[in-house]
């Protein structure tokens, strides 16, 4: 083996042992998490869609889910929900998006989600369980964050990425929807993220994101840490990214 490939083989066996994650710096998972989302981001960038292009396929996604999930027409708090997504759009990095903010007839669930193109869907439980105007802010900035910092965008790019390389053997939807979900544990990477913007955005936008964290502390009650779970997870556990924005909170935006 050359020098050359012989130090870039050391490179990528070390990396992980010489990063820190995102937010639990000892945290050898997410270490090793944080050095594959690297990697993985490098390999999505190389399949770039336009501004245009993400909103076309959010569109199509949204009009497939409309199929599946219940969203309510005629929301009481619809005007109060959209009110709180123009005020913390006016505070995005990528301009062009328009943002949409749709509820689902969910009594049973807390759950909020965003897809590409600026699509936001966040269950009537989630609404009425929020105890605050900005913990409510927080939780729909979290969203918006997911799509600002291209985290949705992302998700498109590696089906797309997936598609273009197993296409000409057969594999082309097998392998995209294969991608999706083995890497989808890297994602927790995207939570801390999204968490950070999601908090100075709202912030920027004259809420408090200290209330923010009033969402953990109650998510954190039903939880507890196992290590094989944490393995497999999609977002970190509720305590972790607590610990985790109420450090940025502090130490960031200085309150």
């Amino acid at each position: 083996m050359k020098p050359t490939a012989l130090l870039v083989a050391l490179l990528l066996l070390l990396y992980p042992f010489i990063t820190k994650a995102q937010c639990n710096s000892d945290d050898t998972i997410e270490s090793w998490y944080s050095w594959a989302k690297d990697w993985e981001n490098y390999a999505i960038d190389q399949f770039p869609i336009s501004v245009s292009d993400e909103a076309f396929i959010g569109d199509t996604l949204h009009n497939g889910m409309a199929k599946e999930q219940k969203i309510v027409k005629n929301y009481p708090k619809q005007a109060y929900l959209y009110g709180i997504v123009q005020k913390l759009t006016k505070h995005i990095n990528r301009k062009g998006i328009q943002y949409t903010i749709h509820v689902l007839d969910d009594p049973q669930t807390l759950n909020a989600f965003s897809i590409a193109g600026g699509h936001i869907y966040i269950t009537s439980k989630m609404i009425e369980w929020t105890e605050s105007e900005d913990e409510l802010a927080f939780i729909i900035a979290h969203e918006i964050a997911h799509i600002d910092n291209r985290h949705a965008a992302r998700k498109v790019q590696k089906m797309v990425m997936s598609r273009s390389v197993f296409e000409p053997y057969g594999y082309g939807d097998i392998a995209a929807n294969l991608s999706l979900l083995l890497s989808a544990p890297f994602g927790q990477i995207d939570e801390y993220d999204a968490d950070r913007s999601g908090a100075a955005i709202a912030a920027k936008a004259g809420y408090n994101p200290r209330k923010g964290l009033r969402f953990f502390q109650k998510m954190e009650e039903n939880e507890s840490y196992d290590m094989l779970e944490k393995v497999i997870r999609t977002h970190p556990y509720s305590h972790e990214r607590l610990n985790c924005l109420d450090a940025y909170i502090k130490n960031e935006l200085g309150m």
